[in-house]
């Protein structure tokens, strides 16, 4: 068992100096090149690696018959052979060509030096032979047939020379001149046979397998081999489109080098229990496996990849390799992703929309109750001469008034909608607000730090809430400051969007609750929970303040952060996208360089009138000049399709009346199956049901609300692209 150890390790070790000298007579970007110039580089390498071992032999006898019959000659050839053989092996950056030549001329010089040293019924003869088929292996069947010429006018001429006693008197040669001829004749037909079917069957064997190389070239799965060490023996060129390695780097790597720590442990496990079936003789070790493994690109990104790999039979059934192919699934595993997300947001819709409706319909009878509550509540104040009888009375009051305000605080954050899209001006709106508050701010600096005005698209319902809620729990926190102040910014930065900023020198929010806590519905610090007496007395807060502010930001597709430290004030930011009511001329200039397509029919279906007006300025001026048409309901888009024709339709999904945009979708497709539709909608539910469509459907794309001018129009450009690929084809 030892033996048979030491016998695998001593192949191991061949294996590896074989596929270092492969690689190192590989002339760079060789691997671009057909299989068969690898196969002859491999086979080079095999002959060099050959010729090293045995050369020494060879030497060594040389040098003996130097010794015994002073016949130097041949021993100086042996040794000029193999030094030109180790400058070879040894030095890199010769061309391959070139190497093989030199390579194939040495074995031609060495016949010819053992013809005329030792005569032509010595090796000399089997050297020119082998010459004339290497040159047809290594360089193909024109240095094949050039070699052919090369052995008969070299034997032709020694027979000659012979012939005439100039040369080899005391060589034993064939008796007559006819008889020398039809030896060299007889030769060099061998000889061409040989060399030209020997070159011409590794050419048809390279276009049988060509055909599979093409197979395995142009696929996007990579296909590979790698050896029992699971280092690689093959990888197929995709792999640069896959990881960013070209085959050539993926050569000297191993599954290590690319996998996962926990991708790696899974397929040392999947290998032990195969090599334990083995053991156990169950045949089932040579079925394949399918597993999910986690690797790593060259420029250090994670893909997800599905891996289907099997042993290779080797001698006596034992493994030799393992074969696999590997697909890249990454858009697959992120869109799972997205739709356990979209699942889990949907549930959420689900649940909050049920709360909406029962507390829409338990906000009348119980607001209902309040409004007697209070009413009698402040009836009785007017009537109460009692000191403590009336504070009862008061804080029924506060209390009830505190019942309206969490009433509409949770109907708030239970309703699920879109943003009504509107233009407005952000700083108008702050000023509105600050009027709206301006009893609560009595004896607050208020300090306004703007360069102009800010137009932006938003829905303005949503935005007052946002302020409002910001303003009141700023007027809060600085209810026990010395010299209460708050700040309010806007600014753009130079990154895109909008950012508006409040910040306040108030009590501050405590490190613990600054990520998540604060944005929990029903979270508050105040009142009953305000156990370090950071607000004033009778301060109280909902706790759906801030939840309402982070839904209202992130159905703009927004972001808010909050800094704050306990006693030095709170900042609040909040990021916008900017949406410009036209292009820029940087943005037409470089939609210009890409030469979109121009003047094109568009049904354009929106019924929100400042995303509509964005959307037919940008696809009617320079550089795009298309003809646009707009509907802002189902029915209207369905009365145009039919009177007119269209290259494209970019539809929303929530229209008002009975017809949303998923049935203008079925209804278009029953007319036209080719038409690029491209969906605009941050709809939740829809989102779900656009993924399966988007497998099914070619020409139908989607990009949610609110979306980026350019993000807008190159996807209409890529739509219209592929439509005019497929009528062009």
């Amino acid at each position: 068992m030892e033996n048979k150890k030491h016998k695998k390790d001593e192949i191991f070790r061949v294996v590896r100096l074989h596929r270092l000298l492969t690689n190192r007579f590989l002339w760079p970007h060789s691997t671009e090149q057909s299989s068969l110039y690898q196969w002859r580089v491999s086979i080079l390498a095999s002959m060099m690696l050959a010729g090293l071992v045995f050369g020494i032999f060879a030497l060594v006898a040389g040098v003996m018959l130097a010794v015994r019959q002073n016949v130097w000659g041949l021993a100086i050839a042996d040794i000029a052979g193999l030094v030109l053989w180790l400058i070879l092996i040894c030095v890199h950056h010769i061309r391959f060509e070139v190497r093989a030549g030199i390579a194939t001329m040495a074995a031609y010089c060495i016949g010819i030096a053992v013809i005329l040293l030792v005569g032509p019924l010595s090796g000399g003869p089997i050297w020119l032979f082998t010459f004339a088929v290497l040159a047809g292996v290594l360089l193909g069947n024109r240095a094949a047939v050039a070699a052919i010429f090369m052995n008969a006018l070299a034997l032709t001429l020694i027979a000659v020379l012979m012939s005439k006693g100039m040369i080899g008197s005391e060589f034993p040669f064939f008796k007559t001149t006819p008889a020398a001829v039809a030896a060299v004749v007889n030769f060099i037909m061998l000889n061409a046979i040989t060399a030209v079917s020997v070159s011409s069957l590794l050419r048809g064997l390279n276009t049988s397998v060509r055909q599979y190389q093409l197979m395995a070239d142009n696929v996007a799965d990579v296909i590979w081999t790698m050896d029992m060490n699971l280092g690689f023996t093959y990888v197929s060129p995709s792999v640069f489109q896959m990881q960013g390695y070209t085959a050539r780097e993926m050569m000297g790597k191993t599954v290590k080098d690319i996998l996962s720590p926990e991708s790696l442990e899974r397929v040392h496990q999947l290998l032990s229990e195969k090599m334990d079936l083995l053991g156990q003789g169950d045949a089932k070790v040579w079925q394949p496996v399918i597993f999910e493994a986690e690797q790593r690109k060259k420029d250090g990104s994670v893909l997800w990849t599905s891996v289907n790999a099997r042993l290779i039979r080797g001698q006596q059934d034992q493994p030799a390799g393992i074969l696999g192919v590997t697909r890249d699934i990454t858009v697959q595993k992120q869109n799972e992703i997205e739709k356990r997300k979209a699942q889990i947001a949907a549930g959420e819709n689900k649940k909050l929309a049920l709360v909406g409706r029962i507390a829409g319909k338990m906000a009348h009878d119980f607001n209902n109750v309040l409004g007697i509550i209070m009413g009698h509540s402040e009836l009785a104040l007017t009537r109460c001469r009692d000191e403590e009888d009336r504070k009862t009375f008061e804080l029924i009051v506060s209390q009830t008034l505190r019942g309206k305000n969490l009433t509409k605080n949770l109907i708030a954050f239970a309703k699920s909608h879109e943003p009504n899209w509107k233009w407005f001006l952000l700083n108008e709106k702050i000023d509105f607000v600050l009027d709206l508050l301006k009893t609560d701010l009595d004896g607050i600096t208020i300090k306004k730090e703007w360069d102009k005005d800010v137009d932006i698209m938003a829905d303005p319902g949503m935005i007052e809430h946002t302020l409002v809620n910001l303003v009141h729990n700023a007027v809060h926190a600085v209810g026990r400051s010395p010299m209460p102040e708050i700040i309010l910014r806007i600014s753009l930065p130079d990154s895109g969007g909008i950012r508006f900023e409040i910040q306040d020198n108030g009590c501050g929010i405590p490190k613990e609750y600054i990520d998540e806590a604060i944005f929990e519905p029903s979270f508050t610090l105040k009142g009953s929970q305000d156990t370090t007496g950071a607000y004033a007395k009778g301060i109280k807060g909902t706790g759906y303040g801030m939840a309402n502010v982070k839904k209202y930001i992130e159905l703009h597709k927004g972001r808010i952060r909050v800094e704050s430290e306990e006693g030095a004030g709170t900042r609040v930011i909040i990021d916008l996208p900017r949406i410009e009511k036209r292009l820029t001329i940087e943005e037409k200039t470089n939609l210009e360089s890409v030469r979109p397509l121009s003047g094109r029919s568009i049904l354009l279906v929106e019924d929100e009138p400042a995303i509509a007006l964005v959307q037919q300025h940008m696809l009617t001026e320079a550089p795009l000049n298309h003809i646009v048409d707009t509907a802002s309901s189902g029915q209207a888009a369905l009365r145009l399709f039919g009177e007119n024709h269209y290259d494209l339709v970019s539809l929303d999904h929530v229209l008002p009346g009975k017809l949303n945009g998923k049935d203008v979708y079925t209804h278009i497709r029953r007319l036209k199956k080719d038409i690029p539709v491209l969906f605009i909608s941050g709809n939740i539910e829809f989102l779900e049901s656009i993924k399966a469509l988007k497998q099914e459907d070619p020409y139908v794309d989607h990009l949610s609300k609110p979306c980026g001018n350019m993000e807008y129009v190159n996807r209409v450009n890529e739509l219209l692209r592929k439509a005019a690929a497929k009528a062009a084809g």
